[in-house]
């Protein structure tokens, strides 16, 4: 492996700029640049030790980096065996660096153990019960506009995010079993699972965009797609701090409602905003947007032919496919943040960031970087090329893109930041 370019530590605080106290901050120059590229990062993983877990579902590689040695080391291999994967997705936290790699091909997890070797597999569906339960009097929210419990087939959620106790958190499936076939919720419960208790928990509920999910066909075949709503649809997104706290970004009157472990609820004030009315040259930059952001979406197919259940995945569009037919829904104006799991972030040291939409002549992305009090305590933009990859203690992980469009992880050593008017 090559080594890691080192970088001087200049800066150890996000910096403002010295022209306007109140312009967007910039990270501090980057400590480290791991010289081996990627193909794609789907998820990032900070050790104790400061060693770090790579997932790159393109390559279908799992790494280990170490950035003060400028090495780097596989972790497990592909295939379907009880130490293997079959697409390294996302990573997952667990108790005593102990981390959970999802494996969509496989339908299932791989345990990788504080030392960065693979250990076994497990599956959601054999360790949880049917339905989540409901949270005790007083500290649930009940369902706002007639979210399903359950997915079809399944554990009734997909997990996204993780607490330092392992406990795994997710989405319900927005389709629900009904007397004339699949019924279509605008909204989902937001479900936190503890696989030491196999206690499903309902913590809030998550209102999705119109025409998010479709059905078709008949009750012997039908076919669901779930996710093809605008992009620019206003959905409620959120984040899980490492002490189980949830923050959850409210799209329709932006502010954030915080929820503490045992189920307790708190809103913040409305965050104030401009909207960003759309015209002919904001739906042809976000057009753009949809085009090039297919290079890192992936389709899952699953099958069931007589019972036999298989599993496929394909990254990007394929080969020769043509460009995206132009939408012809957007709304009059851009939510206050872009949706996606990317689009939320939970700092360890207390700071929730929030990926803020602009107009098209903007440059680089713009996070506010919002405080307990739920108010946004200063801005940080990211340069041109440059992605937020993930956190760690006192660190922040980005990646820039060469004109190759390999990927390359940095890290970024930032002490703790006091928030403005705490």
């Amino acid at each position: 492996m090559k080594p890691i370019r080192m970088m001087p530590l200049a800066m150890l605080a996000l910096a403002a700029p010295l022209s306007a106290q109140q312009a967007p901050r910039t990270l501090p120059a980057p400590q480290a640049e791991y010289e081996e590229p990627f193909s794609q990062i789907g998820g990032v993983r900070e050790l104790r030790d400061g060693r770090v877990i790579v997932a790159d579902p393109r390559d279908k590689i799992v790494s280990v980096v170490d950035f003060r040695s400028g090495t780097a080391a596989k972790i497990g291999r592909e295939g379907s065996g009880p130490q293997e994967f079959g697409l390294p997705m996302r990573l997952y936290a667990a108790p005593g660096d102990t981390t959970l790699l999802f494996d969509p091909l496989n339908s299932r997890y791989l345990i990788i153990g504080p030392d960065a070797k693979p250990i076994s597999t497990f599956r959601l569906e054999d360790e949880t019960p049917r339905r989540p339960q409901t949270p005790p009097p007083g500290q649930g929210q009940g369902r706002p506009q007639g979210g399903p419990q359950i997915s079809l087939g399944g554990p009734g959620f997909s997990p996204r995010a993780s607490d330092a106790r392992g406990r795994l958190y997710g989405e319900g499936s927005p389709i629900s079993p009904g007397p004339n076939g699949p019924v279509v919720a605008d909204s989902v419960p937001l479900i936190r699972l503890d696989r030491s208790t196999r206690r499903m928990d309902t913590l809030t509920y998550i209102v999705l965009p119109k025409s998010n999910s479709q059905v078709s066909g008949s009750q012997g075949n039908v076919r669901v797609m779930i996710g093809g709503a605008n992009p620019l649809a206003p959905r409620d997104e959120w984040a899980v701090f490492p002490d189980g706290r949830v923050a959850v970004a409210r799209a329709g009157t932006y502010h954030i409602e915080f929820i503490a472990p045992d189920g307790s609820k708190r809103s913040g004030p409305r965050i104030a905003y401009t909207p960003v009315r759309m015209n002919a040259a904001e739906i042809r930059y976000e057009e753009g947007l949809r085009n090039a952001a297919r290079a890192t979406q992936m389709s899952i197919m699953v099958t069931n032919n007589n019972g036999q259940r298989s599993t496929t995945a394909q990254m990007g569009p394929g080969a020769n496919a043509p460009p995206l037919e132009p939408l012809t829904d957007w709304p009059e104006v851009k939510p206050p943040f872009r949706a996606g799991q990317a689009s939320v972030w939970a700092r360890p040291n207390g700071e929730l960031w929030v990926r803020r939409t602009e107009n098209a002549q903007a440059r680089g992305t713009l996070y506010d970087v919002i405080n307990a009090q739920g108010t946004v305590a200063f801005q940080v933009r990211l340069e041109d090329g440059v992605t937020l990859a993930g956190f760690g203690t006192n660190t922040i992980y980005t990646t820039r893109k060469d004109e190759d469009d390999l990927v390359y992880l940095r890290r970024h050593t930032a002490t703790e930041i006091p928030l403005r008017g705490n």
